[in-house]
């Protein structure tokens, strides 16, 4: 009864946790779907600088204003526009009135707080490293793009990421305070915009975030927690049915009369590695070939024979005088 119960509850667990992973896979993006990545927000109340970025923060509209680090560069080769292979060029940009994550340090007061930002594309390597951001103020309108890790590689020219990498740009301005992601402007004005100029083209913002569905890999979990239920029944079962076995085996061992009770000893000659198939035969009660021995054939031929001549020895002959 013990064992039936610990099973019951652990089939329980499983079942429940099958239906859980279900109720995620059917609503993943719930959160994704309630927030309007379409409207524009202010950039300050969404984002905090050396704060993680929250991943439904991707692809979401912002409006800020501020002014361009000129000196802050950095250019990223190997992006792809429009099937032409090239280079990124993003400039740190440093918004009005931003806001410092709660875990920062004192001695952040000291520094400037700035996001990358892409200003444009090109294919020529030299244009991208000679264009430089204007100065003054800025206003902007952007999306949020995603979080890039650090790429390995080759060594590249000074002034070159493989990534637009937050622990890269930290080593590389050690005394700016960044963001995670970056910004793609849709668009940009006042007299320092420097958004898609000085031979740079415009990099249209793009949807990077999963816009729903169902989530099959928290489906498939699912079917795994089912199927641990279903083994947990079935070991039950194979436990419980090897007792009854036992215990019907047990009872007709008791069952028999002790007095009638019959033990034999077998003795093998020496030099025999087996015993006789005919000796066991007596013993068990079964056929012989059942303990080792060659199983007769039946051959029809002499059997039809066998019967021939019987009917021969009776036929009785007729006729004669």
């Amino acid at each position: 009864m013990g064992s039936l119960l610990f099973v019951l509850v652990l089939v329980t667990c499983f079942v429940g946790l099958s239906a859980w992973q279900v109720d995620r896979a059917q609503h993943k993006n719930d959160a994704v779907e309630s927030a309007d990545v379409e409207e524009v927000e202010p950039f300050n109340e969404v984002m905090e600088a050396q704060a993680p970025m929250p991943g439904i923060l991707a692809d979401q509209r912002v409006s800020l204003s501020g002014h361009w680090l000129p000196d802050a560069q950095v250019v990223v080769p190997g992006r792809v526009l429009d099937g032409d292979k090239g280079f990124w060029v993003v400039t740190m940009f440093a918004p009005d009135d931003a806001r410092l994550g709660a875990s920062v340090g004192a001695d952040a007061e000291d520094k400037t707080i700035a996001i990358p930002v892409l200003r444009g594309f090109t294919t020529d390597e030299k244009t991208a490293m000679e264009s430089r951001a204007a100065e003054g103020p800025v206003k902007m309108t952007a999306q949020i793009g995603p979080v890039e890790g650090p790429m390995p590689g080759n060594s590249l020219p000074e002034g070159q990421v493989r990534s637009v990498s937050t622990s890269q740009l930290i080593n590389l301005f050690p005394d700016l305070l960044t963001y995670s992601g970056f910004l793609i402007p849709e668009s940009a004005t006042g007299d320092a915009a420097s958004v898609a100029t000085d031979g740079l083209a415009f990099v249209p913002p793009t949807t990077t975030r999963d816009e729903g569905g169902f989530d099959l890999q928290s489906a498939g979990y699912a079917i795994e927690w089912l199927i641990f239920a279903g083994m947990a029944l079935y070991m039950w079962w194979q436990l419980l049915r090897d007792d009854f076995m036992r215990r019907r085996l047990g009872e007709d061992s008791d069952s028999q009369d002790p007095a009638n009770r019959v033990e034999y000893v077998v003795v093998k000659s020496a030099g025999q590695s087996s015993i006789d198939p005919e000796v066991m035969s007596g013993l068990t009660g079964l056929p012989a070939h059942r303990h080792g021995a060659k199983k007769p054939r039946k051959s029809r031929g002499t059997a039809s024979k066998s019967s021939t001549d019987d009917n021969s020895t009776n036929t009785t002959p007729t006729g004669g005088n």
